[in-house]
């Protein structure tokens, strides 16, 4: 039987990891988990290797929330006007779910190759979560799996990222990128992969880039500043988008999207 707890009052104390999300998103890191909104992404998170710690459903949506979660997972029940009140904003998704924060893997456990998808995504400053959410979704469904975050980038499991990516970053691995012009350049040293860096001068035009056996990791910048000059002389090939009708640059979502497609539609495996 689900474990479904009627709740009257938004100031319930128990409800705290889900009180002004939009306000005070710091909180939840702090308190070491992360929320996912919506049916279809707490069904992602359900299915995920995540812990769900507790549910939180609108009056009248408690059966089908209890079919996401198992029988000692809390599932607060809640009045339509007590949610909004409690989470800030108007709410229309009609659950809410906290899952436990896991801490992103450590870099040298990045394997690429053999039985292992042949390329991944680094990440370094992209600090708007709806890109970030945007990307990982595009990267989802080309088959990357592997994903690099770097400094002054986005929460990846920042509410809005997670409801962007539709959930795909619950289901991708994520790894620390602490010290990227170092890791990147030990990529390329150590284990032969090759580091392809995103700009818009002196590089190869993307649908000039050739392929061999080595596997690749995409780096991809801040939307506003690129990537530094830094990891560009470190990397071990540049590429760019050829443009037209006087167009200059794109979205760093959209351009990672196309990156990812080209490139990991000549990859071998």
């Amino acid at each position: 039987m689900a474990n479904i707890i009627r709740v009257e009052d938004s100031r319930d104390p128990r409800l705290a990891v889900y009180r002004q999300m939009r306000a005070n998103p710091a909180d939840l890191s702090n308190a070491g988990c992360f929320v996912v909104e919506g049916r279809w992404c707490v069904q992602r998170l359900a299915e995920s290797q995540h812990e769900i710690l507790s549910l939180l459903v609108e009056r009248g949506r408690e059966a089908v929330a209890s079919h996401c979660v198992d029988e000692q997972t809390p599932i607060y029940s809640l009045p339509g006007d007590q949610v909004r009140d409690l989470v800030g904003f108007d709410f229309h998704r009609g659950m809410i779910a906290c899952g436990a924060r896991p801490t992103l893997q450590a870099f040298d456990r990045l394997r690429l190759g053999a039985d292992q998808p042949n390329i991944a995504l680094a990440v370094l400053g992209v600090d708007q979560t709806e890109n970030l959410g945007s990307m990982m979704r595009s990267a989802a469904a080309l088959g990357v799996r592997d994903v690099l975050i770097g400094p002054r980038t986005a929460d990846p499991f920042a509410r809005r990222t997670v409801r962007v990516s539709m959930a795909a970053v619950l289901h991708q691995q994520l790894y620390s990128l602490d010290d990227p012009a170092e890791q990147l350049q030990s990529l390329a040293k150590d284990k032969g992969y090759r580091t392809v860096v995103t700009t818009l001068g002196n590089a190869v035009s993307l649908d000039q880039f050739v392929h061999d056996d080595r596997p690749l990791v995409l780096i991809v910048g801040n939307e506003a500043d690129g990537v530094s000059a830094e990891i560009e002389r470190i990397a071990t090939d540049r590429v760019t988008i050829p443009m037209k009708l006087g167009t200059d640059s794109l979205n760093v979502a959209v351009a990672t999207a196309i990156f990812l497609y080209q490139l990991a539609s000549g990859m071998k495996n």
